[in-house]
């Protein structure tokens, strides 16, 4: 007799090469990623929040990786403000006395950038910590996802009933062209 408990199993993923996860996947294609409610990015801050979500496939955008992504974005904007404002100073400064002394700014991009590999870590965007090590089972997740996602583009209305979603696109850059 076992008076304990039984803990609920957590439900397994579902294979991305499967029935269910390629439907999955095909409509989570059509997925809009929208910010939370009350949070709100500077122009440089969405251009960077884009390209860490396209680090990822939609289906694996929860709105909590969602809040790390603006997170990530925020760090990733305040960096590059740091490092242009401390190529333009130097990284010794002088005193009102004569003396040198470091450049606060090479303190502060140094927490920024362990805040930035932290916060990648815990988004999972480097690809061992997705599957407990193995870059390979990883990538090719994210590839079958892509894939499944893009089928979305090539359906024709006409032939087969499909959720009624509208695909996002990528913003398109200056350099895009």
């Amino acid at each position: 007799m076992n008076d304990k408990p039984e803990k609920p199993k957590k439900p397994r993923k579902r294979r991305v090469d499967s029935a269910a996860g390629i439907a999955a996947a095909i409509v989570a294609g059509g997925k809009k990623i929208t910010l939370p409610a009350g949070e709100k990015l500077s122009a440089i801050e969405r251009k960077v929040f884009t390209e860490v979500c396209e680090e990822f496939s939609k289906s694996e955008l929860t709105p909590h990786k969602i809040r790390l992504a603006i997170a990530l974005s925020r760090n990733l904007a305040a960096m590059n403000g740091e490092q242009v404002a401390l190529q333009r100073e130097g990284m010794v400064l002088v005193n009102s006395h004569g003396n040198a002394y470091a450049n606060p700014r090479v303190k502060i991009i140094s927490g920024l950038h362990a805040a930035i590999l932290s916060m990648r870590r815990s988004l999972g965007i480097h690809t061992r910590a997705l599957e407990g090590g193995s870059n390979a089972k990883a990538a090719l997740r994210r590839s079958h996802n892509k894939a499944n996602e893009a089928i979305l583009d090539d359906m024709d209305d006409d032939l087969i009933a499909r959720p009624n979603v509208v695909p996002i696109r990528a913003q398109e850059t200056e350099d895009d062209g």
